[in-house]
C-alpha cells in the first residue's frame, strides 16, 4: 500500500475547470452589439490609415446607436462620432504631410508615382493638385530623357555594327 501525503502546495492550489466543461456565456442581443461596438472602438490601435480609423469609429457609433437605450450606448455613440471627426482632422493632416515628404524626396519615376498616389487622396487639400501636376511633369521629363538615351544607344550600336561589317567586308575582298 502506497500512501501519498498532501503537501501545503497541493492544499493551496486552485483548481482550473476543464475547458470542455466551461459553458458559453449567453448574451442578449444588446449585449452582443454593445461588446462588438466596444471591440471596434478598441481596435483603432490596429488601424494604419486614418480613413479606416474614421470608418471604424463611425461603425462603432452606428452599433451603439442601434442599442441607444442600453447602458451608456447613447453616450458612447456620440463620443465615437466626435472622436471620428478629430481622428479624421489629425489623420488627414499627418497623412498629407507624409505625402508631401514623399513628393519632396522623390528621385525616380516610381518615387513620383508613389507620391502621386498618396497625394491623390487629398486632391482638393492644400497644394496637392499642384504637387500632382509637378510630379507628372517630372515623370514626363524623365521618360523623355530615357527614350532619347535609348535612341542614342540604338544609333551607336547600329553605327558600330555598320563599321564592323564594313571592316570585315574590306578585309575579305
Amino acid at each position: 500500500m502506497i500512501i501519498i501525503e498532501e503537501t501545503e502546495e497541493d492544499r493551496n492550489r486552485v483548481s482550473v475547470p476543464d475547458e470542455e466543461y466551461v459553458e458559453d456565456e449567453v448574451l442578449s442581443t444588446e449585449e452582443e452589439k454593445y461588446r462588438s461596438a466596444r471591440d471596434l472602438e478598441d481596435s483603432l490601435e490596429c488601424v494604419t490609415r486614418y480613413e479606416q480609423g474614421v470608418r471604424t469609429l463611425l461603425d462603432a457609433a452606428a452599433l451603439f446607436e442601434e442599442i441607444s437605450d442600453y447602458g451608456d450606448s447613447a453616450r458612447r455613440a456620440a463620443a465615437c462620432r466626435k472622436r471620428a471627426k478629430t481622428y479624421e482632422d489629425k489623420g488627414k493632416e499627418k497623412a498629407y504631410q507624409e505625402a508631401v515628404k514623399l513628393f519632396k524626396n522623390a528621385k525616380t519615376k516610381m518615387d513620383y508615382r508613389t507620391a502621386i498616389t498618396e497625394l491623390e487622396r487629398f486632391s482638393d487639400y492644400k497644394e496637392s493638385a499642384d504637387m500632382i501636376r509637378q510630379s507628372k511633369e517630372v515623370i514626363t521629363r524623365l521618360e523623355t530623357r530615357s527614350s532619347w538615351k535609348n535612341r542614342i544607344i540604338a544609333v551607336v550600336i547600329i553605327a558600330v555594327m555598320v563599321i564592323f561589317v564594313w571592316i570585315v567586308w574590306k578585309f575579305l575582298i
